[in-house]
């Protein structure tokens, strides 16, 4: 609760969050008062049953579901939904665990409330878009399984401190993908510029034009770009002009990219917790969401190789976090007084 006036009642929380939520820039926010106030009153909420449809994966899908029962500390009642079963009880969510099973949710259980997990959000908005029931009451939700981009930007800064522009490769179909980032990086002293590749031919001739650029290269969940063929081209070409690469996943870490922030599976269980407490105790899910909090992984060798003095994983962490902390306690204030001045607040 630091980031937080104390002197804020917590009904003045809910308005001034509710004030804050008007604009798109420090939607955020809202989510994260909510949680913070929502943490503040926790109470042992039992969750009486989850259905589950699986990513076909079953030591994947037993082990997200440990870390599950873990954080509840107790066994709750998992029932895994068959393809046999035509309906099912409207009251409780279906937690769908990965892509496919998010699909098939979608379609075979028109009246379910569905809180997808292991997606992306890219993922998740695409199909959501195209839902036929968008005009329904259906609840729909996710927890994603990565970190917002605005993390690894970041992590960049925090092993980088001296950086501050920032090269973005985007193929012409997913610039959106950068669009939040690009607004959100001027608080944090931090700009960025999108090199756009038109085709596979182009990708490491717009790479070179983008390292005279940038101080590091952000890489974003785009599989047209960074992929298993492209990375190592990518990596090496990078690398020869001594610029490092941050992101896209803690798998690409171990590829050959400096750094990635990323979500442990103890925050997907953690932050799908929470949503199936709010269900069950307010009935309704939470607007999709990020886990709640990170780790950081580093490849050392690939630090050294580049003569960049290394923080530790858990410095860079705590970096990032204080950063975050203090941008959202500006926020906080800044939308504070002009609650006040709207007369939101008393």
């Amino acid at each position: 609760m630091a980031i937080m006036d104390r002197s804020l009642s917590k009904a003045g929380l809910f308005r001034m969050a509710y004030f804050i939520a008007r604009g798109r820039v420090v939607a955020a926010l809202f989510g994260l008062l909510l949680m913070l106030v929502a943490s503040a009153a926790r109470s042992d909420i039992t969750i009486p049953l989850i259905y589950v449809v699986g990513s076909g994966n079953d030591v994947l899908d037993n082990y997200l579901l440990e870390q599950v029962r873990q954080v509840v500390g107790q066994e709750i009642p998992v029932m895994p939904v068959k393809e046999s079963e035509a309906t099912l009880n409207p009251d409780v969510p279906i937690v769908t665990i990965g892509p496919r099973a998010f699909t098939t949710a979608l379609g075979r259980y028109p009246q379910s409330p569905i809180l997808a997990t292991l997606i992306s959000q890219e993922y998740y908005r695409a199909m959501t878009s195209a839902r036929s029931d968008k005009g329904s009451e259906r609840t729909v939700s996710a927890v994603y399984y990565d970190v917002p981009l605005l993390n690894q930007a970041l992590t960049g800064k925090a092993i980088l401190p001296q950086a501050r522009r920032i090269a973005l490769l985007a193929t012409p179909d997913s610039t959106h993908l950068y669009s939040e980032l690009l607004s959100q990086l001027p608080k944090y002293n931090l700009e960025a510029q999108m090199f756009v590749v038109n085709s596979s031919s182009e990708l490491i001739p717009t790479l070179v034009r983008a390292l005279y650029y940038g101080d590091f290269v952000l890489a974003a969940q785009d599989p047209s770009i960074y992929n298993p063929s492209t990375i190592k081209h990518i990596l090496l070409t990078a690398y020869r002009r001594n610029i490092m690469v941050i992101g896209p996943s803690q798998v690409y870490v171990k590829a050959g990219s400096l750094a990635s922030s990323y979500a442990p599976y103890s925050a997907i269980a953690q932050t799908l917790v929470s949503a199936l407490e709010q269900w069950f105790q307010e009935g309704f899910l939470p607007e999709p969401m990020y886990p709640t909090y990170f780790n950081v992984q580093i490849n050392e060798q690939v630090g050294r190789s580049l003569n960049i003095p290394l923080p530790s994983e858990d410095s860079v962490k705590q970096q990032v976090t204080e950063l975050l902390r203090k941008q959202a306690m500006s926020a906080t204030k800044d939308a504070a007084a002009d609650a006040a001045n709207s007369g939101i607040l008393p």
